[in-house]
């Protein structure tokens, strides 16, 4: 085996697909993740600095990748269930706790699945705590959706990539800015991960306006992680508290179902306070899988 981290190519998609769909479904029901998946998360990546794998032969059996470059630097890896216990988790983390600290980054957090008690157990050997817990909560639709209800004063409007992507990523980054451990994106960034992907569908966008202002909105895409998948669902704080996001929710199942999407899920936060979650359980959502956030501080 060559036990050194090597840079991925392009040809290499459909083994890196393999690989990360055979360690989700070791550990839940099924994988949803698909090669179109991968691709559109290579999109926003420099492949070259951003991920790496582990080969053994031609065969590839590890894979890492860095999701965030600033501080702090977040990152996950995955080793195929036929590899595992061959220390290959360990060289992944070790790497990328490497070029962090070559980079002058502080502090590392490494997302690895909920379920995965080996990664944990990994992890915590190497010094890294748990700080948070995401899940991805999906729902599968029998039915058409109820119509939203909008609270008096606010109106949706079609989405401009042109007329309103200044104003509708200052509205959300405003929104994101008190969420935990948030890293801002500026203009440039932010519309080449939204509105060069392949997968951009301005009819899936919801632009949500109180007069001149922006007040809420949402990002979905079609044929995602399995189905329809609202990538962020936000609301201004001066909205919030009048059912916007229940709206906002329930405006996302409805464009999908349009679109043909029957199963539809979203990444969340599973803090006990979070506001956010709650409106997604109570609209029917359900855990389908789960990530721990680790962290480590560094030097």
């Amino acid at each position: 085996m060559d036990r050194g981290s090597l840079t991925p190519v392009t040809a290499d998609a459909a083994a890196v697909t393999e690989l990360v769909g055979a360690h989700e479904s070791r550990l839940y029901p099924r994988s949803s993740f698909s090669q179109a998946d991968l691709e559109d998360e290579w999109h926003e990546l420099d492949l070259e600095r951003d991920a790496r794998v582990v080969r053994e032969g031609e065969r590839i059996v590890g894979y890492s990748v860095v999701r965030e470059r600033v501080e702090p630097r977040r990152v996950e890896a995955y080793v195929h269930p036929d590899a595992s216990g061959r220390g290959i988790g360990a060289l992944l983390a070790t790497a990328l706790e490497e070029d962090a600290a070559r980079d002058g980054v502080h502090r590392i957090q490494n997302a690895v699945l909920e379920a995965d008690s080996d990664a944990r157990r990994l992890l915590e050997s190497l010094g890294y705590g748990a700080v948070r817990v995401f899940r991805e909560l999906r729902i599968e639709l029998r039915e058409e959706p109820p119509a939203p209800v909008w609270p008096d004063g606010l109106r949706v409007v079609p989405f401009d990539p042109e007329r309103d992507v200044a104003a509708f990523h200052a509205a959300h980054q405003e929104a994101f800015a008190d969420s935990w451990d948030f890293t801002p994106r500026d203009l440039e960034t932010w519309s080449t991960l939204h509105l060069t992907s392949e997968r951009f569908d301005p009819g899936l966008w919801c632009l949500v306006r109180a007069g001149d202002e922006i007040a809420a909105g949402t990002v979905s895409s079609a044929d995602t992680y399995g189905g329809g998948f609202v990538q962020s669902l936000f609301t201004r704080r001066a909205w919030r508290g009048r059912g916007v996001g229940a709206a906002l929710l329930a405006d996302a199942f409805r464009r999908l179902w349009e679109r043909g999407e029957r199963s539809i899920g979203l990444g969340a936060d599973a803090a006990s306070d979070s506001v956010a979650f709650r409106i997604y359980e109570r609209a029917g959502m359900t855990p389908a899988l789960g990530w721990v956030m680790y962290e480590k501080q560094l030097g």
